[in-house]
């Protein structure tokens, strides 16, 4: 039987360990020993944190991964990424890769289809494009918001400089009154709200006893209904007897009877008449008054000297005659 040294085991495990080593690193890397593959590069100023091993895609579907990045000058300006194809896909020549992110800010390679009839073969490359990160796409929505926002601040700090320039002392004592007077009349009309939902109220309000004097009111109507109906019927057959009886009739001899009366007032504003000379004519008015003084003198004679009109005495003396009082308080 062969016998194997230490030494040749060691060696043996030393060299399977370093081609595990290297599978397993390649492994990490996204390289695939066994299958065919195609090898494609991209030029980018700058990718955004991508790292070997990232995804590539077309459409959504990963079709390889990003197998090596390399610096193409000192100043890093270019930067030559390896992008390996594993899926047996034609790619146009003028298609674009891009790199783009996702909300967790995992990167990936996405190839963008042009339209050629040219495909990219083995070590060629492709167009390179690098999409904004959400920082960037932050920054541009924010941008003119912030600039309205400092053109609003600056409107707000003018009105407030405008307003505290109006509200000097006077102003804001006046206005300290006026949000008293405000308090001041919503007490009053809570006080008012409360009075309101006092006579409101179903059990004790007024408003609850006049709609029950109502309902009373209403519901008498309702049982003397037959008396209200027999009253109306009564007013039918009264104005019903006025319209059919002789009332035109009687209105004609009212008209007859005022006619006769404006001639008899006529006659006696004229001097058509006894009446009329005696109211209109002013010398029978005269002579009237002058008899109607002359009896009473007469009267008044009788009774200051009855003897002279009537001689009664049992000595036969006759009495002096005495003056009128008329006359006297004439000649005085």
């Amino acid at each position: 039987m062969l016998k194997v040294s230490n030494e040749t085991k060691v060696g043996i495990l030393t060299a399977v360990s370093i081609a595990l080593l290297f599978l397993g690193f390649n492994l990490l890397k996204g390289k695939s020993l066994f299958s065919t593959s195609k090898t494609i590069y991209a030029v980018y100023t700058q990718v955004n944190g991508l790292q070997p091993s990232n995804g590539v895609q077309v459409n959504g579907l990963v079709v390889g991964n990003v197998a090596n990045l390399d610096v193409m000058n000192k100043n890093a300006g270019k930067i030559l990424v390896t992008l390996r194809i594993t899926k047996k896909i034609d790619i146009p020549r003028n298609s674009v890769a891009r790199i783009t992110s996702d909300l967790l800010g995992s990167k990936t390679v996405q190839i963008d289809f042009g339209n050629a009839n040219d495909y990219l073969k083995d070590g060629d490359t492709v167009y390179a494009a690098v999409d904004g990160s959400i920082t960037d796409a932050l920054k541009e929505q924010l941008s003119p918001l912030v600039n309205k926002l400092e053109v609003t601040l600056g409107s707000v700090d003018s009105v407030l400089l405008t307003v505290n320039s109006i509200f000097d002392p006077n102003t804001k004592g006046n206005l300290r009154e006026a949000i008293a007077n405000l308090n001041t009349t919503m007490g009053n009309f809570s006080k008012t709200s409360a009075s309101l939902n006092r006579m409101l109220d179903p059990k004790t309000g007024s408003v609850s006893a006049t709609m029950s004097n109502l309902e009373s009111f209403s519901g008498n109507l309702k049982n003397n209904n037959e008396k209200i109906t027999g009253i109306l019927a009564n007013a039918e057959k009264t104005t019903s007897a006025l319209a059919n009886g002789q009332l035109d009739k009687t209105l004609l001899e009212l008209q007859q009877m005022a006619t006769r009366l404006n001639e008899t007032l006529g006659k006696l504003n004229s001097t058509d008449g006894s009446l009329g000379l005696l109211m209109n004519d002013k010398k029978v008015y005269n002579n009237l008054q002058y008899s109607l003084g002359n009896l009473n003198k007469l009267l008044e004679d009788l009774r200051v000297n009855p003897k002279r009109y009537v001689h009664f005495s049992l000595f036969g003396k006759k009495s002096k005659a005495q003056p009128l009082p008329s006359d006297t308080a004439k000649a005085q």
